[in-house]
Parts: C-alpha cells; structure tokens; sequence
C-alpha cells in the first residue's frame, strides 16, 4: 500500500521546519534588552571625573555621538547598543581606565571592566543572556525530541497517529501527497454492500429464520 516514508531528507527538513517555530520565541527574548537609560548612566559612570571640564570646553572640541555600544561587561558579553537622549561629547581617542576601555583598534565598542563598579549592569546582562540562552535550549529540546518521532517510525501515517501536531511540520508537499494517499485508500475500500441487510440477514440466520 502507498505510503509516505521518513526519508533522510525528509526528516531534515521536519527539523528545520522544527527549529523555525521556535525562533519567534527567541526573537522576543532577544528583543527584551535593557532599559536605554543605561546609556546615560554608563557615560556618567566613565566620564564622571572629567565631565566638568568637558561642559567648560568650546563646542566642536569634540566630536558627538548618539550612542553607546557595549562589547562586553566583566566577563559577560554583552553586545548592546544604548541611545543617548541627546548626543554627547566623545574623545577622539578613548583612554583606558580602571573601569572601562576600548574592546579592539578597529572598533568603538567598549569593555566595562570593574565587576564591582558595574555590578548591577552585570547582573541585568547575565540575566538577560539566561533568558536568551534558555530559549535556545527549548528550541534544541523540542528539534530533538520531533527528531525522535520521526526515527521511531518509517512512515508518517503512524507518527501523525501518535503525535498528531507534527503536521504542523510537514512540507506543504509531502502533506498533498499524504492526502492523495489517504483518500485514494479510502476509495479503495468501498464495500458495495447493504451493511444494514448484511447485518439482518446474519441475526435471522442464528434464529434459524
């Protein structure tokens, strides 16, 4: 009898298909960063000492920005970029500090450096990147475990039986074909036969009738 099989390929693509229905979920939680207002406070934080003297200098000593990209906190990646409300003055050259400096040469992203200083910040980023990391981990959880049903049986009629949400899954493709299948069986066992006198027939028939 016709039926579709769990080829290799087939399969591969249950997975991808798998892994794609969880990235909407990991899209939100990337999304959920931290408040913009740390930018402020990040600039305060590695400026503090010298901002009186930057208010005191002539506009266009500097140059301007509208944000602030952060590399790394402590240990913790971070790779977050904060908008100032305003642009603010920036040195042409970054000098390092106990608690910040420049990630590399070629980029203006920068390293906070004092895990003490920056302690809140930390936390805020390592729970964020949890929070992220997590999702990650569903979504590999749940690639695995569609992985295992499709290996548990060789034809899809019997898996969508067991767990039928992995139509979900299917290739629009194979989802036509199965349909052509089922129906075609269906057709093939037609009974032309009177079920209803099938049925009389054989109880008159234990009463001798």
């Amino acid at each position: 009898m016709a039926t579709v099989r769990f080829s290799k390929e087939l399969i591969e693509k249950i997975i991808r298909n798998a892994r794609f229905k969880m990235e909407p979920a990991i899209t939100k939680a990337k999304e959920q960063k931290l408040d913009n207002a740390w930018g402020q406070r990040i600039y305060d934080t590695i400026f503090a000492e010298v901002k009186p003297i930057i208010s005191q200098v002539p506009a266009g000593w500097f140059k301007m920005v509208d944000k602030i990209c952060i590399e790394q906190v402590g240990d913790a990646r971070c790779d977050m970029q904060f908008t100032f409300a305003t642009p603010l003055p920036w040195p042409d050259v970054f000098v390092t500090t106990a608690i910040a400096k420049r990630d590399r040469s070629y980029s203006d992203g920068i390293v906070l450096t004092d895990e003490h200083v920056w302690a809140e910040l930390y936390a805020e980023v390592v729970a964020y990147k949890q929070r992220v990391s997590i999702v990650k981990q569903r979504q590999t959880e749940f690639a695995d475990m569609v992985k295992k049903v499709t290996e548990a049986y060789s034809t899809l009629a019997p898996a969508l039986k067991a767990w039928p949400p992995l139509w979900e899954l299917i290739p629009e493709d194979v989802k036509d074909t199965h349909r052509r299948i089922v129906e075609r069986t269906k057709n093939e066992v037609v009974l032309n036969v009177d079920i209803g006198k099938l049925t009389a027939l054989s109880t008159a028939a234990k009463f001798g009738l």
